[in-house]
């Protein structure tokens, strides 16, 4: 369902909330003090705060103050504690930044309403701003991909008039069968980037993971910064396994899983360390499973937030939206995969990819 932060002094009123959210599904943490509210928002990240404005040492204004100058958790829903008919506690607590407000006294099923209220449209408000800054994003791109389209289009009919005109022996297929193999694959990662932002179905088809994983990864290491750190990617991958998938929205997912390990691990080694991606195949729940782990040796994954990665909006991360790992399993369940996480005995996470294993064939051109 979700956690909630309850910051109030009185301990019955705690109980009382922890009581109503506990019994609705909700995790329920407690703090008495308005200055440790701050820290325990910072390392719980709650889904909503529920505030009190009569605290002992802070009230509950100044609270939800510091709250909102912190950028990390100034999307955080507040739910301010009141006394019933005080209507300058309710202006003074929206003034300062509360969403809401409920009286203490309120039944129990006007707190619950509240709150899941207040969850579900800050849920809804974030994924409406960051579906448009995707959208923004995916304009930009197809506009980029469209004015490299022609250029190379003209390239690679230029290579191929070329060809024709070399005889069998002729020494200049050196230089002309490169720019053609390029064009055509150059050709082909433009058609995967614009996939990873195309909205729509996902167009599943059958397709070999060896070479797309082969091609995310020479993608990921050149968009990084080498000044940054060096980090490693070792891939094993086996060969000839094939999976149903959308190409460019599976290469998204790959994307994301590398970028998060790459900020994972610069996080807890600034020199650099390793991502090995790793593909098996595995036989679970009566299914054949091709599964891709990408596994990293940075810090690893708090085991108290394991439950919630997947979460939208849920990050560690300063800067992070809580969004790429959500999006990453919502696109890997619409082909019938999943996502899933664990901690690795030598350190670091690793995140595994499953996808339905299939035994047909693949075309050279599918591949």
């Amino acid at each position: 369902m979700g956690t909630v932060l309850i910051v109030d002094d009185s301990p019955s009123d705690r109980a009382l909330f922890r009581t109503i959210l506990s019994r609705a599904g909700y995790t329920v943490q407690e703090v008495s003090r308005g200055r440790d509210a701050l820290a325990r928002a910072r390392a719980l990240r709650p889904h909503a705060l529920i505030l009190d404005v009569n605290l002992p040492d802070l009230d509950g204004h100044s609270v939800c103050r510091l709250v909102r100058a912190e950028p990390e958790l100034a999307g955080l829903p507040v739910l301010m504690l009141t006394v019933r008919d005080n209507d300058a506690d309710v202006l003074a607590g929206l003034e300062a930044g509360a969403d809401d407000y409920v009286a203490k006294d309120s039944a129990p099923e006007i707190v619950l309403a509240r709150v899941r209220r207040l969850i579900q449209y800050r849920q809804l408000a974030t994924m409406a701003l960051l579906n448009e800054q995707l959208v923004q994003v995916g304009r930009l791109l197809a506009g980029i991909v469209h004015e490299i389209r022609g250029p190379l289009a003209v390239i690679r009919g230029s290579a191929e008039l070329m060809r024709l005109q070399l005889s069998e022996g002729d020494p200049h297929h050196q230089w002309v069968d490169p720019i053609l193999r390029n064009a055509q694959l150059l050709q082909v990662r433009l058609e995967h980037l614009m996939a990873t932002v195309r909205s729509g179905p996902s167009q599943v088809r059958t397709l070999e993971l060896d070479p797309l994983i082969r091609e995310t990864t020479d993608l990921f290491l050149k968009g990084t910064d080498p000044r940054a750190g060096q980090v490693k990617i070792e891939a094993g991958t086996c060969p000839q396994v094939q999976v149903n998938a959308d190409a460019g929205r599976l290469m998204q997912v790959l994307l994301s899983l590398l970028g998060n390990a790459h900020e994972a691990i610069l996080s807890a080694h600034p020199g650099g360390g390793r991502i090995a991606v790793q593909t098996r195949r595995t036989q679970t729940e009566g299914r054949d499973w091709a599964v891709i782990d990408i596994t990293d040796n940075g810090p690893g994954v708090p085991e108290e937030f394991m439950e919630r990665i997947f979460e939208p909006f849920f990050t560690t991360k300063e800067s992070g939206t809580g969004y790429g790992l959500y999006m990453a399993s919502e696109i890997l369940r619409e082909q019938g995969g999943r996502l899933s996480v664990r901690n690795s005995p030598e350190g670091g996470a690793c995140f595994s990819v499953w996808l339905p294993q299939t035994v047909e064939p693949v075309s050279a051109g599918a591949a």
